[in-house]
């Protein structure tokens, strides 16, 4: 395709191209075009048309859709745009992509075990492993900005390189003997080169997909539960079999054929030669933003509540060992809890459309803080600590699919931009629960659980409390939808 370049004029000419974020009430996605400065200037259409100036920001809505506000900035209309065709392709590499890196990701409490029980048995010890995969998240979230980066070679490059990096990372794993060794490799090294991938996804759908963007994203995300649930057992196979570093090597390769099968199918619909100007990547963050008190609430509410997630994901292949459950029971309460995450983040997600997403936040993070309190202590055998799975793992992770529509509620669609990416780094904040849960078990008593219980179970609660007082901030009532 062709593309033209685009003005660089005064904001005051009327004639000058702008990057303008739309949202679609009906559709519920957050979308991102090129419209003419004329229309802007006519009053009368932007007070009239909803559709360019949106005063309901609430409508806002996306399951596990954060990534789709990264739209691309070409000056295609949005009637060029497909929706559907090869994106469906594009959508299926996404899916690909988040198999590999939110499955292994989501699986570190597996590895964990493994190694504290085999290799690093006395070497190592519980809260040194456990940072690990909190490690994976933070570095996954810091180094995305930095991928932006590799936009101008493409995005099969950068997804390629993602990959490639991901699966060089676990088969580098697969040779350490010392946890420094995982620190660099399943750490640091696995979650750089996700950022790679994640965020070359995220640029890539919203070139395909209009009023089918929601569904492309959602199947593309689905690929984060749907891994876990695939490869928990597959390890544990492989770990039985073959030993550790063998297991690592194996899934390695494995992983490395998804990701060339993805790279395959990924592919720029706009060329990165039209996609120099991208106001949204290019925006730095306002610390303005700050200023905003209802963020800063909001940021603190979520990242409170979110710091009981991690721990509850990556102590439960411990925690079944330590009441006598086989490692193989143990794969298959994470396998269990993973697919009930992504369920979750879908069906809940479909009834936060009706009753408001802060609500909804608000009532997950009450339930998943109760279920922490009430089930999880009690978990003494299979049978409960399944009902706590299948509970907890519905209710604890729907962080990921409301961030995104709330930050744009609380900020406003102009701000939305730094908003998200400011989320987003605060978000590694959370990662820090899970050592701060393993210090926690450290001065518990014969290093039991309740101490982490209490921990999760309590974060949830207060993280609840503090975006109610945001809910009343923002509406003067505790019962409105929001």
């Amino acid at each position: 395709m062709t593309c033209t370049p685009r003005s660089d004029e005064s904001d005051n000419e009327l004639t000058v191209t702008q990057h303008i974020i739309n949202v679609d009430l009906e559709k519920g996605v957050v979308k991102d075009f090129i419209i003419n400065n004329q229309f802007l200037m006519n009053k009368s259409y932007s007070q009239n048309n909803k559709e360019l100036v949106p005063n309901h920001l609430e409508k806002i809505d996306t399951v596990e859709r954060d990534e789709s506000t990264i739209a691309d900035s070409s000056t295609d209309t949005l009637d060029d745009i497909p929706d559907g065709g090869y994106g469906w392709a594009v959508a299926a590499a996404g899916f690909l992509g988040y198999f590999v890196l939110m499955g292994v990701a989501n699986l570190w409490g597996l590895f964990s075990q493994a190694y504290a029980t085999s290799i690093l048995k006395g070497k190592a010890s519980t809260l040194e492993l456990i940072t690990i995969g909190s490690l994976i998240f933070v570095s996954l979230n810091i180094f995305s900005p930095l991928s932006i980066l590799l936009s101008r070679f493409g995005t099969r490059f950068s997804y390629g390189l993602g990959g490639f990096l991901m699966c060089l990372a676990i088969i580098l794993a697969g040779f350490s003997t010392e946890v420094w060794h995982l620190y660099l490799t399943q750490g640091l090294l696995f979650g750089f080169g996700g950022s790679f991938l994640y965020m070359s996804i995220a640029s890539v759908i919203p070139q395909w997909f209009t009023t089918r963007r929601a569904t492309a994203m959602g199947i593309s995300t689905a690929g984060s539960g749907l891994g876990a649930l695939a490869m928990s057992p597959m390890v544990n196979f492989l770990i039985i079999e073959y030993g550790l570093p063998w297991a690592y090597r194996i899934l390695g390769f494995f992983l490395l054929g998804i990701c060339t099968i993805g790279t395959i199918l990924i592919k720029d619909r706009v060329p990165p030669s039209c996609r120099k100007s991208q106001p949204l990547l290019k925006s730095p963050i306002q610390l303005s933003m700050f200023k905003i008190v209802n963020f800063d609430l909001w940021l603190l509410g979520s990242v409170v509540s979110l710091l009981g997630y991690l721990p509850g994901l990556f102590y439960l292949p411990k925690y079944a060992a330590d009441i006598g459950l086989d490692q193989t029971d143990a794969a298959n309460l994470l396998a269990i809890l993973s697919a009930m995450n992504a369920v979750g983040r879908v069906g809940l997600g479909f009834i936060a459309d009706k009753i408001g997403r802060l609500n909804m936040f608000i009532i997950i993070s009450v339930l998943s803080g109760l279920f922490s309190f009430v089930i999880w202590p009690f978990a003494t055998s299979y049978n409960i600590l399944l009902v706590f799975c299948i509970l907890w793992g519905a209710t604890s992770g729907m962080y990921y699919a409301l961030a995104a529509p709330i930050t744009a509620s609380v900020v406003g669609v102009d701000k939305l931009a730094s908003g998200l990416s400011i989320t987003f780094i605060f978000s590694s904040i959370a990662a820090m629960g899970t050592p701060i849960a393993a210090a926690i078990q450290q001065i518990t008593p014969n290093n039991g659980y309740i101490g982490i219980q209490i921990f999760s179970g309590s974060v949830y609660i207060i993280g609840s409390i503090i975006c109610i007082i945001l809910k009343y901030r923002l509406t003067g009532s505790l019962l409105a939808k929001y």
